[in-house]
């Protein structure tokens, strides 16, 4: 990867966001034809997932880059990414709107980033307010955080397992809110007892609790990136707690509880692993290696070793996995470049519109093309 190609990702990264809540006529009379068939439509919230997803790209590029990357990022650049998170952000805060969605938890992380950064307020309100809703959020009697309570049922989903352990274990550090940790490490924990296959170690896409069931299928590429985005970041941030001790028995639950979740990330990175492409990619179901290779997927997956790498940690707590997860790592982001074209990201598998309907769609998206930034600012 040289300067050209890092710019070349940025800048579509950037138009994606600028355009993504365009809803033009055409996309009107989809959704019509959607509701018709009984599909998904339009989710026109601001923070919605794959608006989080670009945004995660771009502060990580302009905010936190690694030193290699930073080398690749002018400080032009970077300047101008932080405005354009500035604008979108500024917008949602000045229209008043709130937090509706599990989802909202990713553009979360931009919130914190940008507070961080800037030391200004706004950003901190606009991230206590999705913290304030998933504390609030529906829930199941483990505080597992009920997806879509309004659909009638209470399906846990990786996706908001890992959304909101992602975000909750970033705002718990940095605005020292143990509760929101202790909220974020409930998600992962549960999700693990009760959503995981037992036989081949992979995440089922969501469960139920009170029926006794799980539900979709084993494997799916995207659930296994949000379920290590999240104990990537959480393990992070624990690590970071554990160090400010000042309770002896919080700390030892601590001690406890990140123990827990290292052993269970460690398992998953370890399967996982085992489903890693030739040509470095990750497929959209991950046991068929053969099948659709998908770039979100291989990004989400590929991010959260690199943020857990950056972070020192395998050297410390797994040295058998370092130099495996390097070589991964360094694979997954030669599948991202190779499927690259002046930019853009191809080769993502499309939105998920129910339980197991996952239509075989690949094409740039979102998702795909916000992940690999983020994954290739940290790497």
């Amino acid at each position: 990867m040289n300067k050209e190609i890092m710019e070349q990702i940025i800048k579509v990264t950037e138009n994606d966001l600028l355009t993504i809540n365009n809803y033009t006529a055409k996309d009107a009379l989809k959704d019509v034809a959607r509701k018709a068939l009984k599909r998904a439509t339009t989710n026109r919230d601001p923070l919605f997932w794959p608006a989080g997803m670009l945004m995660l790209g771009l502060s990580e590029a302009s905010l936190s880059p690694s030193d290699t990357a930073s080398e690749l990022i002018s400080q032009e650049f970077r300047d101008e990414m932080k405005n354009i998170l500035c604008e979108y952000l500024d917008k949602w805060i000045k229209n008043g709107e709130q937090a509706g969605f599990v989802d909202d938890s990713v553009a979360g992380m931009a919130l914190i980033k940008l507070y961080e950064s800037t030391g200004d307020k706004r950003y901190h309100h606009g991230a206590a307010m999705i913290a304030n809703f998933l504390a609030q959020a529906p829930k199941n009697s483990e505080e597992s955080i009920i997806y879509n309570p309004s659909k009638g049922n209470d399906l846990i989903y990786a996706d908001g397992a890992g959304q909101s352990a992602m975000f909750l274990a970033r705002y718990g550090t940095v605005f020292h809110k143990r509760n929101a940790i202790a909220l974020a490490a409930k998600q992962l924990l549960a999700f693990h007892a009760d959503g995981f296959d037992k036989k081949s170690g992979l995440p089922y896409h969501a469960f139920s609790l009170s029926q006794d069931k799980k539900a979709g299928i084993i494997g799916w590429g995207r659930a296994v990136g949000w379920l290590m985005m999240g104990y990537s970041e959480i393990l992070s941030n624990i690590y970071r707690e554990e160090n400010h001790k000042s309770n002896p028995i919080e700390d030892s639950i601590l001690k406890s509880t990140m123990d827990k979740l290292m052993s269970q990330f460690y398992s998953l990175i370890k399967v996982t692993l085992e489903y890693q492409r030739p040509d470095g990619g990750f497929s959209w179901l991950l046991p068929a290696t053969e099948g659709e290779a998908d770039t979100s997927a291989t990004a989400m997956i590929a991010y959260s070793m690199a943020n857990w790498l950056k972070r020192g940690m395998f050297h410390s707590h797994a040295a058998d996995l370092s130099e495996q997860v390097q070589k991964a790592v360094q694979g997954a982001g030669e599948f991202l470049l190779e499927n690259t074209e002046n930019g853009s990201v191809g080769q993502s598998l499309s939105s998920c519109e129910d339980i197991a309907v996952h239509r075989q769609v690949y094409g740039h998206y979102p998702w795909g093309q916000g992940c690999t930034l983020a994954f290739l600012s940290i790497l």
